[in-house]
């Protein structure tokens, strides 16, 4: 039986995120901060979102053996740009020194001229590392539209400017309709269905 999640990041806001989302399938997740100091993570691959992850998560079970420990690593995909971002835009718009997730909004949709087309998704993976050595991962993508200008108020960033299926933005949607359109809701519930039958 599973008690809790630890989560290895030190990003506050995605923290938030999965422990709302893990809330809304039963599951309790904490960040590791909540139990030891806070660490420096190693450096990012820049191509292989498993790897980030297993990394992740590898490094805070060291200091926390007994624990189930989650990490992830989520990029943002754009059909008009094949060649931009995916699982390095954290990071490229860190390096332009972008103040708010609006500046990053509007930097986003300021790249796009009228035709151009505006698939678009979020990917997320989850990677688990339980207390006996077993790794666990699940994949989930959110969005399949850029949205001509932001939407929604449930959440915020990339949140409002990826469209759905449904035809709303994941910021339009709360968070118990959300985690069955979100990248890291889909995640979330593959994972648990993948280890259900386990513990």
């Amino acid at each position: 039986m599973i008690n809790r999640l630890v989560i290895a990041s030190n990003n506050s806001a995605k923290t938030r995120e999965i422990v709302a989302v893990f809330a809304t399938f039963g599951m309790t997740a904490v960040n590791y901060r909540e139990l030891m100091p806070e660490k420096t993570f190693p450096a990012e691959t820049t191509d292989d979102q498993f790897e980030n992850a297993l990394v992740k998560a590898r490094f805070i079970q060291q200091f926390l053996p007994d624990e189930f420990i989650l990490a992830d690593d989520t990029g943002a995909f754009f059909a008009a740009f094949p060649d931009k971002f995916g699982l390095t835009i954290a990071r490229d718009f860190k390096a332009m020194g972008f103040q708010s997730m609006q500046e990053e909004d509007a930097y986003l949709l300021g790249l796009y001229q009228p035709g151009m087309d505006r698939g678009a998704y979020l990917a997320a993976l989850f990677v688990l590392l339980t207390p006996t050595g077993a790794v666990y991962q699940s994949t989930g993508r959110g969005g399949v539209t850029l949205a001509l200008a932001p939407r929604g108020t449930y959440s915020a960033g990339f949140d409002t400017l990826f469209e759905a299926e449904n035809g709303l933005t994941l910021a339009e949607m709360p968070m118990a309709e959300r985690v069955h359109y979100s990248h890291r809701g889909r995640a979330a519930k593959q994972l648990l269905e993948k280890i259900g039958h386990v513990f």
